[in-house]
């Protein structure tokens, strides 16, 4: 076991969490006695993935100072795509993470009342060690079969969230859940076909279209939907063929708090990105994967509950992989 998983915390809650990351993984967890010594440990190593403690702003500058001053914040050893940031805060109440420089992925900390999360946590990083994270089954337990459904019509996108619910009903997910995981796969497929498409000099195609504009969906403006369940997780991943994704405005989205009267009036026309905010405020977690002019796969987690109170409050990250 080569690579390391290097631990930037001194949290026992933060270091238990990760060692089962590590474990599923397959790295080998390194806990730095001081941030000096993690900050050589990173620089030591060939391909580095590094959890921070970034509890406060403060947390987050020491390291950010320590990186600029030892290796400069665009050093290949600090790539953001192997950077994970620990936070107690809800994800807008760190804005000094969503907007910096080295932003990668986001863990919001909640591992108390589902201990084995870092098992989850651990198949997902193990797929963002690959050279390109794409594909539903590299991000749910091995075996896990995969349904795909494919759109030729923006009209059969009601179609398809109405199957993507009814087999969560089948699956025993309570109807309000199986609700909650419905309309996210709408916002994802309304993404998918309205914000992602993209002219040659990279101007959005559908900017101050209506979503209820009937679009063609052939070539490369094909959508699919693939949806993963291995009984205590679904995973629900929309794909798009244009990788426009910007990472910055994706960031700002989710991190707002929205009013209510603000969606209504913004969620009719497309590039709002309102919906991804409610998405993670309503239990999801997050993994992007997008290569800039070939494809972006959205890929939305959930956690069977035994209630709905556990159901909005389950364990959530965002993480991120954007390929250049």
């Amino acid at each position: 076991m080569n690579s390391k998983l290097i631990a930037l915390t001194k949290r026992e809650d933060d270091l238990k969490f990760l060692s089962l990351v590590a474990q599923t993984a397959g790295l080998k967890l390194v806990q730095p006695e001081t941030l000096e010594v993690g900050i050589q440990r990173i620089a030591a190593e060939e391909h580095p993935v590094v959890f921070v403690d970034a509890s406060s702003r403060e947390d987050y500058q020491r390291f950010e100072d320590a990186v600029q001053q030892s290796l400069g914040l665009f050093s290949a050893k600090i790539s953001a795509n192997r950077l994970h940031f620990l936070s107690s805060g809800d994800i807008y109440e760190v804005p000094y993470l969503v907007g910096s420089p080295i932003f990668g992925s986001y863990i919001h900390r909640n591992y108390l009342q589902s201990p084995d999360v870092g098992k989850h946590y651990g198949i997902i990083l193990k797929a963002s060690l690959k050279e390109r994270s794409f594909g539903i089954e590299t991000l749910v337990a091995p075996g896990t079969r995969v349904q795909t459904i494919r759109l030729e019509s923006s009209t059969q996108k009601q179609e398809a969230v109405e199957v993507v619910r009814n087999y969560l009903v089948a699956l025993k997910f309570q109807t309000r859940m199986a609700t909650v995981i419905a309309n996210a796969v709408d916002e994802l497929i309304m993404n998918a076909i309205y914000d992602a498409p993209v002219d040659a000099s990279g101007r959005q195609l559908y900017l101050v279209t209506s979503r209820n504009t009937p679009v063609a969906l052939s070539g490369r403006a094909e959508v699919e939907v693939k949806v993963a369940s291995d009984g205590e997780y679904v995973a629900l991943t929309a794909i798009d063929h244009f990788g426009s994704l910007d990472k910055g405005r994706l960031l700002a989205a989710i991190s707002r708090i929205y009013r209510q009267s603000e969606y209504k009036v913004r969620s009719a026309v497309a590039g709002a990105g309102l919906g991804l905010a409610t998405v993670f405020h309503s239990g999801g977690s997050f993994h992007f994967a997008s290569e800039q002019g070939v494809r972006t796969e959205v890929t939305v987690f959930f956690r069977k509950t035994e209630n709905f109170r556990e159901f909005k409050s389950q364990f959530r990250f965002i993480s991120t992989q954007f390929y250049f």
